[in-house]
């Protein structure tokens, strides 16, 4: 006759009383629970499963009810039943369980010694690598996975401006106070831009080695900072200096009404500006074809400099007026459609009939490459050179024959010099951004979208939801600024102050679009 299992149950569990106290309940197979009460009068049954191993008896706990329900007591108790029935006594295999988990810990305290241990030597084997070490190592790892450009231009930073004064110091020894002293002398000499690149840079390296323990968590470059920018004062801007005629004069009526852009970085050209650049000094200069077209296609669309060196044929249908930039060739790495305007075409055919490979714009000598932003940059500085403020005739005499020193300065020394004073090819974007506002009203969504450039509130829900791209709209403005450009590159200025101010008078109407 079978054994009779499962014989108590919740309800008879719950009927027990102070009364109950020691009395013992069996439930079948081995399971028998003791009655036990509190101080308080809270009632317990605390179960145990007898078992016998060969001619021994034992028991083992399996739970206290009702911090354990009955039946994960029954569960515990068939578990244990199994080890029994396959011949393993539990209350050993417990024990060598417990013994098993003192060995896995023992374990993993000796490995984490082992690997203090070997930390410890990265950091004494790291303070004897030196700054230039440091540099190969992130070059390497992470210089590897970033844009070939970027990873030339922080090279240059490192080998330029860094390495000359810390490269060799190790890493354990080198000191704030040594860069900055260079970094200071830096300000001096007034590469600031290069200076404070150079500070962070300096910063994210030291940053990465301690992340893989090779800086050691206390360096105290690692509490660089740079200093506060001080907001400079011209002596023209001077309280007691200040003239408004001699202001206009010197600037232009034109600066009126551009209070917000003083003090920011470059500038924006004027569209009297554009005309003298576009029709008589682009044209005559020696600069390479190259270089010329890339400046007028950037002011035709607004592309970033180190997106036009990248173009290539595959990207451009001439039939659709458009190119597309890959998300790789982006800085936000997000595709971007440009409408190609009759202006910014008329610069495809032009490099159309120079293609010598699959760049737009390639370099004149190496093969398979695409022309330097940097050259094409130092192009266009070394064709400016201005009188600075409060400088006499002799000291412009002499700067400027420091400057013809360099050949590509001998005969165009000021050739790119405009009325409004120095510009550069940076300046082309913010160019487009300002002279396009002008054109078609204060539609900066519009104009947001041609720059590729994030919503100012990227948080936002909106942007999520809303997939208005504004692509004809951004085309009719690309079309509205190449028109604009064909006339200041026919060098009529009155033709171009027309067609802008009718459209200054169309641009309620454009806004309503």
């Amino acid at each position: 006759m079978a054994k009779i299992e499962e014989i108590l149950s919740k309800d008879l569990l719950d009927k027990l009383s102070t009364q109950d106290k020691g009395r013992s309940l069996k439930d079948g197979g081995g399971l028998t629970g003791v009655v036990h009460v509190d101080r308080g009068g809270g009632i317990s049954v605390a179960f145990t499963y007898q078992f016998r191993v060969g001619k021994k008896r034992r028991e083992k706990r399996c739970g206290t009810w009702p911090l354990k329900s009955l039946s994960k007591i029954r569960a515990e108790r068939n578990r244990l039943r199994s080890l029994v029935s396959s011949g393993v006594d539990p209350i050993e295999s417990a024990k060598d369980a417990l013994i098993d988990a003192e060995r896995e810990k023992q374990a993993r305290l000796e490995q984490i010694k082992v690997e203090d241990a070997l930390a410890q030597a990265q950091l004494v084997a790291a303070a004897e690598l030196t700054m230039d070490d440091l540099f190969q190592s992130w070059d390497a790892h992470h210089g590897a996975q970033i844009d070939p450009s970027w990873r030339a231009t922080r090279r240059s930073l490192w080998r330029c401006h860094i390495s000359p004064c810390i490269g060799k110091k190790k890493i354990s020894t080198v000191t704030a106070g040594e860069f900055f002293r260079h970094f200071d002398q830096m300000i001096l000499d007034g590469k600031v831009g290069s200076a404070r690149r150079a500070l962070t840079f300096l910063k994210q390296v030291i940053s990465w080695g301690l992340q893989r323990q090779l800086v050691a968590s206390g360096h105290e470059l690692l509490s660089l900072s740079l200093p506060v920018k001080l907001k400079v004062v011209s002596d023209d801007q001077k309280i007691e200096n200040f003239n408004l005629e001699k202001f206009i004069a010197k600037n232009g009526a034109a600066i009126i009404g551009e209070d917000a852009e003083y003090g920011k970085a470059g500038r924006a050209i004027h569209f009297n500006e554009l005309t003298i650049l576009l029709s008589s000094r682009l044209p005559s200069s020696m600069q390479a074809i190259t270089g010329k077209c890339i400046i007028r296609f950037m002011l035709a669309t607004g592309i970033r400099a180190s997106e036009a060196v990248k173009m290539r044929w595959a990207w451009i249908s001439r039939e659709e007026c458009l190119i597309v930039f890959p998300a790789g060739a982006m800085k936000a790495r997000k595709r971007h459609d440009v409408h190609l305007s009759p202006f910014a075409l008329k610069q495809l055919e032009i490099m159309s009939e120079l293609r010598i490979n699959d760049f737009v714009f390639p370099a004149p000598i190496k093969e398979n490459s695409s022309v330097l932003r940097g050259n094409v940059g130092s192009d266009i500085t070394t064709r400016q050179f201005y009188c600075e403020d409060g400088e006499s005739d002799e000291q412009y005499r002499k700067r400027l024959e420091v400057r013809l020193k360099n050949h590509r300065s001998r005969k165009e020394a000021t050739l790119y010099n405009l009325p409004n004073g120095k510009w550069t090819l940076y300046d082309l974007r913010r160019t487009v951004a300002t002279r396009l506002c002008e054109l078609i009203g204060e539609d900066w969504g519009v104009v947001e979208r041609i720059l590729a450039h994030a919503p100012a509130n990227t948080n936002s829900v909106t942007p999520k939801y809303a997939r208005f791209a504004s692509w004809n709209n951004r085309c009719w403005a690309l079309n509205i600024l190449g028109d604009a450009l064909m006339l200041c590159e026919a060098g009529d200025d009155s033709r171009v102050n027309n067609f802008v101010l009718e459209c200054q008078k169309r641009a309620p109407q454009i806004a309503s679009r």
